[in-house]
């Protein structure tokens, strides 16, 4: 018996449908499936509630390398169908000073609504904002507040001051929507001639998992840095598979932490970029040159490495 899971990081979206599913296929062969892809199971608890229950044997298909369990047989998917879009345009391939971030999100999360609103609040002047999920009485269970104020309470008067006007959109003719998903013929893309660095939130932050999505890969093919909310040691991570991150410029500190920790310390990485001029940030920019290009023809020739090590 197969059952697809609808998770965040660290809530099950269906509870009532999996516990009956459970109880349905006692002393069974199952298999549960993660949607979306690589969320931390043992983050989650999902291994509590199983262990609740009798099967002859329990699989788990899952695009998280991490993941491991002692009884549970768990199945890593190999195929990320991030890294089979390409997208060569190097008409993009520039920075023409206009802003210095670019915050492109779609479902509210707490790192997205919490990094998105102090960004509009302090610097709105030199970002692009771009929050596509719509703000109703049936959307709002979608919005981690709850979850964001354990971050910071301070977030609450950031978030109130651009909540309201949901969706924020910067082309009339956008695709990328919180259900839509996201594609290099997408209007939006045209936006990173203006931009220096991509604020990117990942779709998993919490626990040991390691999954990059369409949120990493558009900077890296668009030759722009990036700083990355996402699960802790997500940078190493990726200079396992043989890309490179951006300590030569800025502190990457905060990838040793996820969370509340990661998420303030990211504000004042933030602060330290938008408090310099745009002749440093150009500078800046130009030496960083080697790295940026170096990424893009590790995705262009496919010369990436699956091979991940659990830091420990």
């Amino acid at each position: 018996m197969h059952y697809f899971l609808g998770c965040t990081s660290d809530k099950i979206w269906d509870y009532t449908t999996l516990i009956e599913f459970l109880v349905d296929n006692q002393k069974k062969d199952i298999v549960i499936e993660l949607q979306p892809e690589a969320i931390c199971l043992h983050n989650l608890g999902l291994y509590k509630i199983l262990d609740l229950f009798q099967f002859s044997k329990v699989t788990i298909l899952t695009n998280n390398p991490l993941e491991q369990h002692n009884r549970y047989n768990i199945i890593h998917k190999d195929v990320d169908i991030w890294f089979g879009k390409q997208h060569i345009d190097s008409n993009l391939h520039q920075w023409n000073k206009t802003k210095k971030f670019y915050c492109l999100f779609g479902r509210p999360t707490a790192g997205r609504l919490g990094l998105g609103s102090y960004i509009n609040q302090h610097y709105s002047k030199d970002a692009h904002i771009h929050f596509s999920f719509p703000i109703s009485n049936d959307t709002l269970h979608h919005y981690e507040l709850d979850k964001l104020l354990t971050y910071r309470v301070e977030s609450i008067n950031d978030v109130g001051n651009i909540v309201s006007k949901f969706p924020i959109t910067l082309s009339t003719t956008e695709k990328y929507t919180a259900f839509n998903g996201y594609d290099y013929t997408d209007p939006l893309t045209e936006f990173y001639k203006d931009i220096l660095v991509d604020i990117v939130v990942e779709s998993h932050v919490s626990g040991k998992t390691f999954f990059p999505t369409e949120k990493t890969l558009r900077p890296i093919w668009l030759k722009k840095p990036f700083i990355m909310f996402a699960s802790k040691d997500y940078l190493c991570y990726l200079r396992q598979m043989g890309f490179r991150t951006f300590s030569d410029f800025w502190d990457e500190d905060y990838d040793g932490y996820e969370g509340r920790d990661r998420f303030n310390k990211i504000l004042k990485l933030i602060d330290s970029i938008a408090n310099k001029s745009f002749k440093e940030l150009e500078e800046m920019y130009w030496a960083m040159t080697y790295t940026l290009d170096y990424n893009y023809n590790v995705l262009k020739n496919r010369n990436w490495t699956t091979n991940i090590t659990e830091v420990i």
